[in-house]
């Protein structure tokens, strides 16, 4: 009566976007999963990184529906071919064991695609003993896994307005916009191949205007980065999609659309505007998928449940809204926003649990919130494990804890790098 939970592995194609370099870690952890009797495991969202792999990139800016009907399975067989130790351990682990396949927002195609199912199930192990799903609801462990960008607006499916057509999420779309029309003038600065990489794991997203800052002191770029990604995101604002969604997400920005993106200081507005949601962000660190946790819980009363599920979060799936009442859940597991967390939950005086598996893809941020101090460069390979021991659920947090970091000061530049042991917290509820 074992379960392993992990997500956001990001396991890409082997090209400048793939940033799993931890094929030996993860093969360790599964095959000692099956050694210990493990019955499932579950990746709980965005297990390959198919969003921004090259076979995506080189078809542009397709509508959604048409890059879908692009798509074939030559993009699972290069993942494979690139990380093939991975894929023969999960093999290995489900002739005993069955693995739930949860699909998030960077692993989207997989839902709309039955190809690409069926050569993914077929590279884990067999129709029988792999299951690719929109959420995982476990009746016999009492928990709902599901990715998390359900509740994230700018990373989850929307509808339009007018024609009812189901959408890409805005995040995704601006993954794949800057990819094509940013990235090729980072490729052309003389920067390191890691520098590079770095860029794509900013968290939060918008810090990315000190890290411009901050690697133009370091390497010494002769032109402002800052400036032409502004640039681009404006462009980009200005598109259909982004239009379409500003008016299914935000119609209120409509008010302010034409000073926003106008040709006359609009760009300079744009901006100003973008760097005061950054500093908003910073301010307002909530854990919006914690909050969401705890009302799929029921800490949050009857209202609060509803909220947490609302159709809209779960129709965009080709599915309803998992069949559950208030008060059923023991635990929920999600992913997405790459925090690492367990935490007891009390709900009319029972004690649940929310988890998040937190990711294996490398992270990037300010040190200490001081971009005079540089950024660090964290990944955490975490986990969650669920056992039933004593008719109690035994949930257990662990995760190994790699920094490196570069450091800046005006007069040089130092390399830090600390590694730190498996960090084990555990609960029984």
């Amino acid at each position: 009566m074992k379960k392993l939970y992990l997500s956001d592995l990001h396991i890409g194609d082997g090209t400048l976007k793939d940033d799993f370099k931890f094929d030996s870690d993860l093969v360790e952890l599964i095959l000692s999963s099956k050694e210990k009797a493990f019955r499932e495991i579950i990746i709980v969202g965005d297990g390959l990184e198919l969003l921004t792999s090259e076979f995506v990139k080189k078809r542009g800016l397709l509508p959604f529906d048409q890059l879908i009907d692009q798509l074939d399975v030559s993009i699972i067989d290069v993942i494979e071919n690139r990380h093939r130790e991975v894929f023969r351990a999960f093999r290995e682990f489900t002739k005993s064991g069955r693995l739930i396949y949860v699909v998030g927002n960077h692993d989207s195609f997989l839902l709309f695609n039955e190809g690409l199912r069926k050569r993914l199930t077929e590279f884990l192990g067999d129709s029988e003993s792999v299951q690719i799903k929109p959420y995982y609801l476990d009746r016999e462990f009492k928990t709902l896994a599901l990715h998390g960008n359900q509740y994230d607006i700018v990373n989850r499916f929307f509808k339009d307005r007018r024609s009812g057509e189901l959408m890409q999420p805005f995040g995704d779309y601006m993954a794949r916009f800057m990819m094509k029309n940013f990235d090729k003038c980072l490729l052309r600065k003389e920067l390191p191949e890691q520098a590079v990489r770095d860029y794509q794991n900013i968290h939060p997203t918008l810090d990315v205007f000190q890290w411009f800052d901050f690697i133009r002191r370091v390497y010494d770029v002769d032109s402002d980065l800052q400036d032409e990604w502004a640039r681009q995101f404006l462009l980009m604002l200005k598109s259909d999609a982004a239009q379409r969604w500003i008016d299914a997400s935000w119609p209120m920005l409509k008010v302010i659309e034409k000073l926003f993106i106008n040709k006359h200081g609009g760009m300079k507005l744009g901006s100003l505007m973008i760097r005061i949601v950054m500093a908003f962000r910073k301010l307002k660190k909530t854990d919006n998928l914690y909050k969401q946790g705890r009302r799929l819980l029921g800490a949050e009363g009857k209202k609060g449940f509803r909220k947490a599920m609302n159709n809209e979060f779960f129709l965009m799936y080709g599915d309803k809204a998992p069949a559950i009442v208030p008060g059923e859940l023991k635990g929920v597991i999600m992913g997405h926003n790459h925090r690492h967390v367990l935490r007891m939950i009390s709900s009319n005086g029972e004690e649940k649990f929310y988890a998040n598996t937190g990711t294996w893809k490398p992270v990037v941020e300010m040190i200490d919130d001081d971009p005079r101090n540089g950024f660090a460069r964290r990944v955490e390979l975490g986990y969650i494990t669920i056992e039933i021991v004593s008719n109690e659920f035994l949930v257990e947090s662990k995760h190994i804890k790699k920094l490196s970091g570069l450091r800046f000061s005006e007069d040089t530049l130092d390399k830090k790098t600390e590694w730190n042991s498996v960090r084990e917290i555990g609960m029984r509820v």
